[in-house]
């Protein structure tokens, strides 16, 4: 059986005995693009497919996204090919059960396994894990235990424009910044990125990607190119460091103790 708590370990281990590995997260926008429905992400608004619903909270610009099924299909096959890619090292990190919300046709376990049917793998294969790993009950022990380890790294990111680096606990070597959608308007990067670890020769560095859906195209095709490197979506951990707002539950509920009546600081997110 999974564990939310075990697997998070698991990784802190890799870090620390320095073992090249990369996790890509696929979290609910994802699911929209891999179904093919219309998906329009604004500072307060979302639209999934024909149903239009306001925020209760603002968005920030680096988790604002936009997916056109009649514009956009090759993304959609990007993204499916990172979701379906298997190799040594390569995890993933899907929607879990307890956090899908399974309002737009499909129930959540039938997401989630429709998600495990696509990634080519069984259910309990140790490369497949949660998208939150870091994130709800796993936030606190990710800033005490996994955070630390970075420092023992050379760093690259790649972050949204607005992005304050400067303000990260750690030394950035060197940032490639995106702008809005960009899964993509900088669909791009994906080469900029991989030319610059082959001019320079980049080994055993640690990658860090808070990109959107990007994100998961750079841990599959920077992996694929070079397994010497490791390679982490770190979604919106780090976003408080970097002077976004605290868009998520977990963030307000850790950094600014809110008492909500969903507590996801608290949630140890559970397997199908």
């Amino acid at each position: 059986m999974k564990e939310f708590r075990n697997d998070f370990w698991k990784f802190v281990e890799k870090l620390k005995t320095e073992e090249h590995f990369s996790f890509s997260r696929f979290s609910d926008g994802e699911v929209r693009v891999l179904q093919n429905k219309k998906l329009i992400l604004t500072e307060d608004r979302i639209t999934i497919g024909d149903h239009q619903n306001g925020r209760a909270d603002k968005l920030s610009i680096n988790e604002q996204k936009e997916f056109d099924p009649d514009k956009h299909q090759w993304v959609r096959e990007a993204l499916l090919k990172s979701l379906s890619y298997n190799k040594e090292g390569y995890y993933k990190g899907i929607c879990c059960t307890c956090c899908q919300s399974g309002r737009h046709g499909m129930t959540p376990e039938a997401e989630v396994k429709w998600m495990i049917k696509e990634s080519k793998l069984n259910t309990y294969d140790e490369h497949l894990s949660w998208s939150n790993l870091w994130l709800n009950g796993n936030y606190p022990v990710f800033l005490e235990h996994m955070l630390p380890y970075f420092f023992n790294y050379d760093i690259i990111m790649v972050v949204n424009e607005k992005a304050k680096i400067q303000g990260l606990p750690f030394k950035v070597k060197k940032d490639f910044r995106v702008g809005y959608n960009c899964m993509v308007n900088n669909y791009g990067t994906i080469k900029e990125v991989k030319d610059y670890i082959e001019e320079n020769n980049i080994k055993n560095h640690l990658f860090l990607f808070s990109a959107g859906s990007l994100s998961n195209l750079l841990c599959h095709e920077l992996y694929s190119f070079n397994q010497q490197n490791t390679y982490i979506d770190i979604g919106s951990s780090l976003n408080p460091f970097m002077g976004f707002p605290l868009d998520r539950r977990y963030l307000r509920q850790y950094w600014v103790h809110s008492n909500e009546p969903i507590m996801d600081i608290q949630k140890i997110c559970k397997w199908i």
